[in-house]
């Protein structure tokens, strides 16, 4: 069975064409991937909120939010091996559910203040929920990319990551409702949600997920003329092959060097996380609430984005898109040094929210297309590492910047920020400017050392 690597997109392989439990396991991971997003990012809508609360500084709030960050990166890698060694498909799913139960169980135990009322254990247990979040990452884009055929897997992916941008909008509408609602003080409120939705949800997927549809899907798939992915190579993953699989992957310049402008892009993205709320509190005088709520306008357009660029990179190409992406990021990121009012803050993050969410699927689409079909939740790992590394880093080097420039209240120090985020977004461009176009077809299995 050969393995696509897309760079061009037939006609003939419509979505009309696509079986129904691909769009059903598309849905359930989006759902998925919503709660991940939100459980993240309301810490980080949070940050004036939870600094005035136990009276942090700028750099002891980058300080913390970096610690809770970087443990995004921690168990990715591994737990993706041991997902690979698993198995792949439906038994997939199995794996992901008592994953996603457990970091939402936690996230809504943070939310009790008994529990975390102080700084200490409410670092720890968002520690905690943040080790979950991130290892079940790469589960769920594999998930999402053994349900579909490898022709619309840069399509599947982008809808898959919707739910990203999606679930940061909510995190600031919830995060701006509990504030306005039951005061500052009752900030933990925001993490009893994503438990109570999660529950249902991976009792249905449990239940859903199983041999005989995975059968019947790639057997579709394949009276389509499309490919679907190879677990019978995907079954060779045993006992001691992890860490070759995984020195595999590192081998491959693809792979390494997306993984570089992932770090990179994460980077920006995080930081603007970190800034936009601070800045439209100290800068723009807005209420704690408030300042939440409009830090999220760029979700609104990442939403779009999600769907057409990775979509798009089906049709030109997996570099060509990142490339035109990562310059559209640094412009539009620098561009909020001009945002000298709330309508102009407002256009600017809608423009840069077209490219800020719409990357990560691609680069996941990278590592997919470019990894032995036995390690593909083990390369998405490397680039989710990679990811969290940038997003961990962020945090600290944005305080550092407003420190530096003299504080929450003075302007200088976030102008400092910004301009620093846009040279990250040209430096990952350079680095994609050396991985290799993927528009050949390639025998499945080949090694990945290239």
């Amino acid at each position: 069975m050969s393995k696509i690597h897309t760079g061009v997109a037939r006609q003939s392989y419509s979505l009309r064409r696509i079986h129904r439990y691909s769009w059903v396991s598309l849905g359930v991971c989006w759902l998925i991937w919503i709660l991940n997003a939100y459980d993240r990012e309301v810490v980080l809508r949070l940050g004036p909120t939870i600094s005035e609360h136990f009276n942090l500084s700028p750099d002891d709030w980058g300080t913390i939010a970096t610690i809770i960050m970087i443990s995004l990166a921690v168990l990715d890698i591994p737990g993706s091996i041991w997902s690979d060694r698993y198995g792949t498909g439906w038994k997939r799913a199995r794996f992901q559910v008592p994953l996603v139960l457990g970091y939402t169980a936690l996230s809504f135990l943070s939310g009790i203040k008994a529990l975390s009322g102080s700084l200490v254990s409410f670092v720890a247990m968002r520690i905690g929920v943040n080790l979950g979040t991130g290892w079940g990452e790469p589960v769920g884009v594999s998930n999402t990319a053994e349900w579909w055929p490898i022709e619309r897997r840069g399509f599947a992916l982008g809808a898959h990551h919707t739910g990203y941008p999606i679930g940061a909008l909510l995190s600031g509408l919830i995060a701006s409702f509990v504030l306005s609602t039951f005061g500052d003080d009752n900030w933990r409120y925001v993490f009893f949600f994503s438990f109570v939705f999660a529950l249902p949800l991976m009792l249905f997927w449990a239940w859903y997920s199983t041999a005989d549809k995975i059968e019947v899907l790639y057997k579709n798939i394949e009276h389509q003329g499309m490919t679907p992915p190879d677990t019978v190579a995907s079954r060779r993953v045993i006992q001691g092959q992890g860490l070759a699989s995984f020195m595999q992957i590192l081998r491959n310049r693809n792979i390494l060097l997306t993984a570089g402008n992932t770090l990179l892009t994460q980077v920006v993205y995080m930081g603007v996380n970190v800034v936009l709320p601070a800045y439209l509190h100290n800068i723009g005088h807005l209420s704690l609430a408030a300042a939440a709520g409009m830090s999220i306008f760029f979700t609104l357009t990442g939403i779009l984005g999600q769907l057409l660029w990775p979509t798009l990179s089906d049709i030109i190409g997996r570099k060509t898109t990142l490339v035109i992406c990562g310059i559209w990021m640094a412009a539009s990121v620098g561009a909020f040094y001009f945002a000298t009012n709330m309508a102009t803050m407002v256009i600017v993050q809608l423009v840069f929210g077209l490219v800020a969410n719409a990357v990560w699927p691609i680069y996941y689409a990278v590592a997919s297309d470019s990894s032995p079909a036995s390690a593909t939740s083990t390369a998405n790992g490397v680039i989710t590492t990679a990811m969290f590394i940038g997003g961990g880093l962020s945090p600290i080097v944005m305080g550092w910047l407003i420190s530096l420039g003299g504080g929450w209240e003075s302007l200088p120090g976030y102008v400092l920020c910004f301009f620093f985020m846009a040279g990250c977004a040209l430096l990952g461009v350079f680095l994609q400017l050396f991985t290799r176009p993927l528009d050949v077809k390639m025998i499945q299995g080949e090694s990945a050392s290239t």
